[in-house]
């Protein structure tokens, strides 16, 4: 994979790419892996670590490295990735927004999460639906109050292409003021080969990796990777009297 990325060499390439493909019939086949193979995929999860941490893509790179080296642990990705996004400063000013709605209402508000039926149906979430957005710059809320990152944001979809959004709040003590704490928990997983999804991991000028998820999923059930859950938190102090900012 260095070879690839560092020299463009078209024989490594083609040589990861036939032993991904081999490995993947027999995966599909649920023939035995040797101890070998199983290296190599291990080896390769490492390496997509080594390589994203050259890209700038640090907290992809190192999910990946937890799948293999995690053992199912908990893992936790650095809040600024979420906080930097178009799509979660959207859906928080549209929360909170949801939020102050709530309490003036004198309901519930200490918990809610973007796929709360009362908020996807809420005025307050129209701007973040499909349609209204652009996928590419803004990303969307999908109809299950999933937020989709905006897909030229390549940090956070190669870290969590599709992620819920949740936010605790409590009242400071202190006039209008409220104190939330923002939260972000997904899994780290791959769909198995039925759903045939394909990862694209660019390794050079010219050279994409097709990386199938059912091959990755495979991984599991050998013993060579665990899914796990990660977390991303974050705290806000914020005035009710205060306007949405844009």
């Amino acid at each position: 994979m260095g070879k690839v990325k560092v020299f463009g060499s078209k024989e490594s390439f083609y040589l990861l790419q036939n032993t991904v493909d081999y490995l993947t019939c027999k995966a599909k086949s649920n023939r035995a892996f040797t101890g070998d193979e199983k290296e190599f995929m291990k080896e390769l999860f490492e390496a997509l670590w080594w390589g994203g941490k050259i890209s700038g893509f640090s907290e992809a790179a190192m999910l990946a490295d937890h799948y293999v080296n995690g053992g199912g642990t908990m893992a936790k990705v650095n809040s600024q990735v979420y906080t930097s996004s178009v799509v979660v400063s959207d859906a928080m000013v549209a929360m909170k927004a949801y939020i102050r709605e709530l309490h003036a209402k004198k309901r519930p508000f200490v918990v809610l999460k973007t796929s709360d039926i009362g908020f996807i149906t809420s005025p307050q979430a129209t701007s973040l639906k499909q349609g209204t957005r652009s996928a590419d710059l803004k990303g969307y809320m999908l109809r299950d109050g999933t937020l989709l990152a905006e897909q030229s944001n390549q940090r956070l979809k190669n870290t969590d292409n599709r992620f819920v959004l949740g936010v605790s709040t409590t009242r400071n003590g202190h006039g209008d003021g409220f104190i939330s704490t923002w939260r972000v928990e997904s899994i780290y997983d791959f769909e198995p080969f039925s759903k045939e999804y394909v990862t694209h991991i660019p390794l050079g000028e010219g050279f994409i990796l097709k990386l199938p998820d059912g091959l990755s999923h495979h991984l599991t059930t050998i013993g060579v990777a665990k899914d796990f859950k990660y977390t991303s938190e974050w705290h806000e102090q914020w005035q009710w009297c205060a306007e949405p900012s844009s």
